[in-house]
């Protein structure tokens, strides 16, 4: 265990909090805080995508979360799909998004491979960095891909993430940050490359209006 505490990637981590603690609660700033549209009126149709089944997050979840506003629905189109995201306003009171690497193993899910990926959407000039994560449970077996994001950069590193809600916070007065994931299930270990291509198609399809709804709305403007 105390080898573990040791670790690089542990004092780095705590090293991120104490700096962003320090920062927050020493530098008197007025933060920003955006008041975008409720999540429940993201399109219930997006492209050949459209909604079968809105999911409820049960009391304990959300007390955990903790999150100022969820999405959480299953769409069918191309393929079958599962998007949920969680938006805080702030992260000034230290609360944050939670990482589906916490969260899925915490859930009965067991990790089976963990890596980056770069996917090219819509409107923007470089492609985005998102998470590519399959896990299994039982007979199940689902592909996971999930970012972080706010009004100005998408992420996939947690760390960076960190970093960069510090240098939000001093330049932009803010900290509001979502977290964005799409889980698709796996028929099998043929068929992998099409969940992958059915889950990239729908990032591609939902990225521009969420991002539009999220962070370029009159009522989420970005500063």
């Amino acid at each position: 265990m105390f080898d573990f505490l040791r670790s690089k990637a542990v004092m780095v981590v705590t090293g991120l909090l104490v700096l962003q603690f320090i920062l927050f609660h020493s530098i008197p700033t007025q933060e920003y805080t955006p008041t975008p549209p409720p999540l429940d009126q993201f399109a219930s149709s997006v492209g050949p995508w459209r909604t079968i089944r809105v999911m409820t997050i049960d009391t304990a979840t959300e007390n955990l979360l903790r999150a100022d506003d969820t999405l959480n629905r299953q769409y069918v189109g191309p393929g079958d799909v599962d998007l949920f995201v969680a938006f805080f306003k702030s992260q000034r009171a230290g609360v944050t998004p939670h990482s589906p690497k916490v969260c899925l193993p915490g859930n009965g899910w067991t990790p089976e491979s963990s890596t980056t990926i770069s996917i090219k959407v819509p409107g923007e000039d470089s492609p985005i960095s998102v998470n590519r994560y399959v896990v299994t449970h039982q007979e199940e077996r689902s592909l996971v891909l999930y970012w972080y994001q706010n009004a100005h950069r998408v992420m996939a590193s947690e760390y960076m993430s960190k970093f960069a809600l510090i240098f939000d916070s001093l330049r932009y007065h803010r900290s509001d940050e979502a977290l964005i994931r799409v889980i698709t299930p796996i028929g099998g270990s043929r068929a992998e490359s099409g969940a992958e291509g059915h889950a990239l198609e729908f990032i591609q399809a939902i990225y521009q209006p969420l991002k539009q709804q999220m962070w370029t709305g009159l009522s989420a403007q970005v500063r």
